[in-house]
């Protein structure tokens, strides 16, 4: 038996001091009401209440009892009404998770989100992105941006923005090291890649070339292989979003120039169904107003 349903039951019948009337509240038999309130006095092993075809009255065990379940369905009742209320209002707590060299942007992009939104809290996690698709529910996140495809039917996904990619390097390194022509060329230089992005793609006048470098250097951000490449340790493919800045003072310089690396799609992504909270959508819809007014 569903214990809150005996709870239910028995306390509907404490306060209606009928089982007929009990059930005319909830919408169910008399024989469903007195079922369900000695399943739930079996369950305990001790009776609740003394029942006549006239008067019911409780036991001392029940009176206890009695005032646990109403206090307890109370407070259920009442998170109930809040948590229906939340979803059907403006207002609540969201979690967006995303990775790590997305910071800037998605820090601003929350930031005026919750000026517009203010009774909306956003709490923002960076890093950790699941291999799978849905591992940001998992993860008890209400939204991700992700820049992996999505084609798992669990997921509501929509295309905010394409993230260009750069192979780039310090000025000092390209001066010392060996000509770079080709990507095949790669397999001449030290290479500091990603964990999770062990392949690069090069596209030249329609013609593509793939070659996965011997990482001289790995991690697990980007931040790191930037810094790395910065120090003059080797050759990056870094989205161009973390680089722009340093790219554009000449702290790294974009080597293979004739050949554009490719880059990858950047989503926004929510579970699917028709329970998802105003306070989601609302996000989901910001999230690509937004990214279409900025550039990445």
């Amino acid at each position: 038996m569903d214990r809150m349903s005996g709870m239910q039951a028995f306390v509907e019948a404490v306060k209606q001091r009928s089982l007929g009337a009990a059930a005319e509240h909830l919408g169910i038999s008399r024989t469903l009401v007195s079922r369900q309130i000695q399943t739930l006095e079996d369950e305990l092993g001790v009776r609740l209440m003394n029942r006549t075809t006239r008067s019911l009255s409780l036991t001392e065990a029940g009176q206890r009892y009695f005032h646990f379940c109403d206090e307890i369905l109370t407070r259920v009742n009442e998170m109930d009404r809040q948590v229906s209320s939340e979803a059907a209002e403006a207002r609540g707590e969201i979690s967006v998770l995303g990775p790590k060299w997305l910071h800037t942007p998605a820090t601003a992009l929350l930031t005026a989100f919750a000026k517009r939104h203010p009774d909306i809290r956003p709490r923002l996690i960076l890093g950790g992105i699941a291999q799978t698709a849905y591992g940001f529910l998992e993860q008890g996140c209400d939204i991700a941006l992700h820049t992996r495809p999505i084609p798992d039917s669990r997921i509501l996904a929509r295309k905010i923005s394409d993230i260009p990619y750069c192979l780039c390097a310090s000025p000092d390194y390209l001066e010392s090291a060996s000509p770079l022509n080709h990507p095949a060329d790669i397999a001449n230089h030290h290479a500091l890649v990603h964990f999770n992005y062990h392949t690069w793609q090069f596209e030249q006048n329609g013609k593509e070339e793939r070659y996965q470098p011997v990482p001289g250097f790995s991690a697990n951000t980007f931040f790191a292989l930037r810094d790395a490449a910065l120090g003059g340790l080797g050759l990056a493919l870094l989205p161009v979003p973390l680089v722009r800045e340093v790219l554009a003072n000449g702290q790294l310089k974009a080597a293979l120039p004739a050949w554009t690396p490719s880059g990858q799609t950047l989503y926004v992504a929510i579970a699917p169904g028709t329970g998802v909270p105003v306070r989601v959508k609302l996000l989901m819809d910001f999230v690509v107003e937004w990214f279409a007014r900025n550039e990445l």
